[in-house]
């Protein structure tokens, strides 16, 4: 007589469900119900049980949604630098078009 270890029913478990296209999340709760362990110990019999079959689970890169980036505006570094001691001189002069204190990244 053999025992029946939780490995052998997960293996059975991820067998069962990746043939039938279930989704990750939804066997790792399957495994969580019928094999009475926690949430990370179910994606351990999981991964254990993918290795033992010869084949791995992956998320579908084309699933996720793309990445949403910040793009700034680049000037070259002359006109960077022009732009900044402009803005600098109608500070120090108390000009009324002046925008902000330019010191104030520095703790001024």
């Amino acid at each position: 007589m053999t025992k029946v270890t939780n490995l052998s029913k997960a293996i059975e478990i991820v067998k069962t469900n990746v043939d039938a296209r279930i989704p990750k999340a939804e066997i790792l709760a399957i495994l969580v119900k019928e094999l009475g362990v926690s949430r990370s110990n179910a994606f351990v019999y999981f991964t254990k049980a993918t290795k033992a079959q010869g084949f791995t689970v992956t998320v579908d890169k084309a699933a996720k949604a793309p990445k949403v980036s910040k793009t700034n505006v680049s000037m070259s570094s002359a006109s960077k630098k022009a732009a900044k001691l402009a803005e600098i001189d109608a500070f120090l002069a108390s000009n009324k078009s002046a925008v902000g204190n330019p010191f104030a990244a520095l703790g001024a």
